[in-house]
Order: structure tokens, then C-alpha cells, then sequence
């Protein structure tokens, strides 16, 4: 016998189906699926990284020049983000879900067979903005998707799957360098990466819905009742009663979203996460991107031996990502961050006191912790916090601003970072990176707030009743406000 329909009136109801609900097999599809963007930003990352020496001896770059290829990408992320943030909250989670991965997909086709440095250029481009896009959109469903006591594990696991995308992409790395790919190897290590973005954008064919928070916001009941009754399983039905909107959620123009991410409530929090995305972003580009190149700086050796090591690193990273995704909701985003911000200043120290005495095991093996710190603290919950800190109707522009200081925060690094070398050398400008970790933690003593355990005026007290109570049993932390 099949069990009566749960009645939806109101947006609130809608809200509280998916916040108190159990893990549905389909959400948790729709999890896995929103999460492989971050896989497809993590592989191309490391995809030019890797390959930099190879397209640097085809092209015959200057130093400048290939770190343009580099930061182009980033300004077309910021783009993306900024832009992405806005249509995803307009028009919807999943129509900018396709199409940012078909622009993906397209240009990343189109550098592996990029004939010169220019369209090079514009392709590295268009493949920054179509990942600028997807970080808003992929955030979104998590937290739109996921109960309650389990948003701070699944939109905490991109780093974890960031660091496994890495891993990849050495790997890769490895195996053709040592089938002899030359000058090409950057090209088949770019020209790979299409294949699991053409699977991961099947699947978004196939399985994904639009989000039922964002069809509620928008005055769309009936199309939220069904949402909720494909994805869960069991059945729902509109109230007789139910409360239309007389007034929908609707941008009356692309500037108001931002200006109301600075107003009230969420302008301390909008500060705060914009300050740990640049932040943990100048100390993991300076340091992530050119991991290798530090590695050889310790060993002397190969290419290969350079290779191997980082991905040593990058597994302490991802056994990080994991540790992160798993405490969340027992210690909190703002706990992780200053746990990881403090063990990267550690590192920095370390190596920039010490780095040219210490055994190059030694070396390696700080640099390991650092990912791993980044990994576990600011890497991972600077994107988290925008997600949960932001009702639905401007969850994607919060999103999408993170993205850009993240993106920002890239371009300081990737163009900062041979100049510091150069004038400094690698122990000095080491110190110098001092900086981004200790901004953070600047920032975190100044503005306290807590996202996981507290409730948006997406999901309001008279609904759910206490803060803690809606964060569930896992959630141990006191709630707090700015």
C-alpha cells in the first residue's frame, strides 16, 4: 500500500522536506555529478602545470608569456564566476549546468589542438569562464540537494576530489612522459581531459533536475512538488490551500544581488569569505602550482622523480580533503580554517628558515603537510562557507563572488610568485607568502561566523525551530551570528 502524499504549501515546506529528509539514492547521484566539475578544474590545472616545460620548448614562450597562458585562464574564471553567479540565480541551477560544460568540453578540445600561442590564448579563456561557471551552479545543488547535517560533508568533499584530480593529472603526466610524448605531452594531458567531461556532461543529461529550493524561490510550487517527488521517491502534492507568491524572488537587475551580498546581515560574512578565498588561493597557487618546480629544487633530479614527489604530496592532500568532509559538522568551517591556516604559516616558516639545510626528504615531506593543511582547512571550506552562508535566492551570486576572490587571489600568485622568486630567491619569497595564511587568520579572529548549525532566512526559526536543532544531531557546535 502506497503511502499518502506529503502536502506542499508554501516555499518553507519545500525547504523542510529537503533540509530533514534521509539521503535519497537520486540526490546523492546528483551530488556525486555536481561534484565533477571540481574533477575537470583540478585535472586542467594540473594538465598546464605539468606540461608547462613541453608547451613552453613548442611554442618558444618566454617566461612571461607562459605565465600568461596560465593567468588567462584565471581572469576568464573571475568572468565566469561573476557572470555564472548572476544567471544561476536568474534563470536556473540546471540550464547553466549544461551549458557551461558544453563550453568546457568545446575549448579544452579546441587548446589540445590550439596551432599557435594566440588561439591558445582565447581558448584558455573561454575554458576559465566555463569553469567560473560551474563552481556557483555545482555549490548550489549540494547545499539545495542535501539534508541538513550532511551539506557541510558534501560541499566540504571538492577538495578531497580536487586533490584525486591532481593525483590524475601527474599520473597522466607520468605515463606520457614515459611513452616518449615529447613537445605533445601538454597536448595529449589538456586533450584528455575532455573525456571525463564528456561523461560527466552525459550524466547531467540523464540525471539531473533543476533544484527544488530555486523552482520554490521562484513562485514554482508545482514544478518544486515535482522535483521533490522524482527525486525522493515517494509521493508529494501541492496543497489545495498552497501559498502562491505574490511576489517571487525575482533580481530586478544584475547589480542588486551583489549589493545585497554587502548589506545587513551577510556583509560581514561576504567579507570575510572573500578574504579567505584570496587568501587560501595566493598560498596554494604559489605553492601548488609550482609544486614541481620546488620539488626539483630539493631533489636536483628528474622530471619523473619531480612528478612522483608531488603526487606524494597531493595524496596527503587528499587524505586532508577527506579528514575535512568527515569533522565539519563537528568542528565547523571557521575551526578547519584557522586549523589550516595555521599549519600552512608553520611550513612556511619551516622551509623559508630552513629549507636549504634540511634533508630533501624532509623538504618533500613539509610540503606534503602543507597541501594537506590547506586541503583540510582554507582550501575547502572558503567555497563551502559562500554555499551555506547565503539563501537560495543569492546563493549563486555568494558563490560566484567567492569564486572571483579565489580566481583573484590566482592571478596575485601566478604573476607574484616568479617575480618574489627572482628578486628573492625560493627561502625568501617563501617568508613572504607569510602573508596570505596570516591575512586569513586576521580575518577569522575578526569576523566570527559560523555557517554550519546556523539557519538563512531560507530556513527560518518559526519552520524548524532552533538553529541547532535543524543542523541535526552531528552538528556539536553553539550556533553563533556576527
Amino acid at each position: 500500500m502506497s503511502s499518502s502524499p506529503v502536502l506542499i504549501r508554501t516555499k518553507d515546506d519545500v525547504v523542510r522536506v529537503i533540509n530533514e529528509s534521509a539521503d535519497a539514492p537520486h540526490s546523492r547521484i546528483i551530488g556525486f555529478i555536481a561534484l565533477g566539475g571540481f574533477f575537470l578544474d583540478a585535472y586542467d590545472f594540473t594538465s598546464l602545470s605539468a606540461g608547462s616545460v613541453q608547451m613552453k620548448a613548442e611554442f618558444g614562450l618566454s617566461a612571461s608569456q607562459l605565465g600568461f597562458v596560465t593567468a588567462v585562464m584565471a581572469f576568464g574564471a573571475i568572468i565566469g564566476a561573476l557572470c555564472g553567479g548572476y544567471f544561476v540565480d536568474r534563470f536556473g541551477r540546471l540550464r547553466m549546468f549544461i551549458v557551461n560544460l558544453l563550453l568546457f568540453v568545446g575549448a579544452t578540445l579546441g587548446a589540445a589542438f590550439a596551432p599557435n600561442y594566440e588561439s591558445l590564448i582565447v581558448l584558455r579563456l573561454l575554458i576559465g569562464v566555463g569553469v567560473g561557471l560551474d563552481v556557483p551552479v555545482a555549490m548550489a545543488f549540494l547545499v539545495e540537494f542535501m539534508a541538513m547535517k550532511k551539506k557541510a560533508k558534501w560541499v566540504e568533499s571538492a577538495a578531497a576530489l580536487w586533490s584525486a584530480a591532481t593525483i590524475c593529472g601527474l599520473l597522466v603526466a607520468l605515463v606520457l612522459n614515459a611513452l616518449g610524448a615529447g613537445t605533445s605531452l601538454w597536448r595529449w594531458e589538456v586533450g584528455l581531459g575532455v573525456v571525463p567531461a564528456l561523461v560527466i556532461l552525459l550524466l547531467r543529461f540523464k540525471y539531473m533536475a533543476e533544484s527544488p529550493m530555486w523552482a520554490a524561490t521562484k513562485g514554482d510550487l508545482a514544478e518544486a512538488v515535482r522535483i521533490l517527488s522524482a527525486t525522493y521517491g515517494r509521493p508529494f502534492e501541492l496543497a489545495p490551500d498552497a501559498a502562491a507568491l505574490s511576489h517571487p524572488d525575482e533580481q530586478t537587475g544584475p547589480f542588486r544581488p551583489f549589493v545585497q551580498l554587502f548589506t545587513g546581515e551577510f556583509r560581514k560574512r561576504t567579507i570575510l569569505i572573500s578574504v579567505i578565498s584570496a587568501a587560501q588561493s595566493i598560498q596554494f597557487s604559489s605553492v601548488g602550482f609550482y609544486l614541481p618546480l620546488i620539488v626539483f629544487s630539493f631533489f636536483h633530479s628528474s622530471f619523473s622523480v619531480s612528478l612522483l614527489a608531488s603526487v606524494f604530496a597531493n595524496a596527503c592532500g587528499l587524505c586532508g580533503g577527506l579528514l575535512a568532509a568527515n569533522v565539519a559538522n563537528r568542528l565547523g568551517l571557521r575551526k578547519l580554517s584557522i586549523i589550516g591556516f595555521s599549519g600552512v604559516a608553520s611550513v612556511l616558516v619551516l622551509l623559508g628558515l630552513f629549507g636549504r639545510v634540511i634533508p630533501s626528504v624532509l623538504g618533500v615531506v613539509l610540503l606534503a603537510f602543507f597541501i594537506g593543511a590547506h586541503t583540510f582547512g582554507p582550501g575547502s571550506t572558503a567555497q563551502s562557507m559562500s554555499a551555506m552562508s547565503y539563501p537560495t535566492r543569492v546563493r549563486g551570486v555568494g558563490a560566484g563572488l567567492s569564486q572571483a576572490s579565489n580566481r583573484t587571489g590566482s592571478l596575485v600568485a601566478l604573476y607574484g610568485v616568479p617575480v618574489l622568486l627572482g628578486a628573492f630567491g625560493l627561502y625568501h619569497a617563501l617568508l613572504i607568502l607569510l602573508v596570505a595564511p596570516v591575512i586569513g587568520l586576521v580575518a577569522l579572529a575578526v569576523i566570527k561566523w559560523e555557517p554550519v548549525g546556523n539557519v538563512s532566512d531560507d530556513e527560518p526559526e518559526s519552520v524548524f525551530g532552533s538553529p541547532a536543532q535543524a543542523a541535526g544531531p552531528e552538528a556539536t557546535i553553539p550556533t553563533r551570528s556576527i
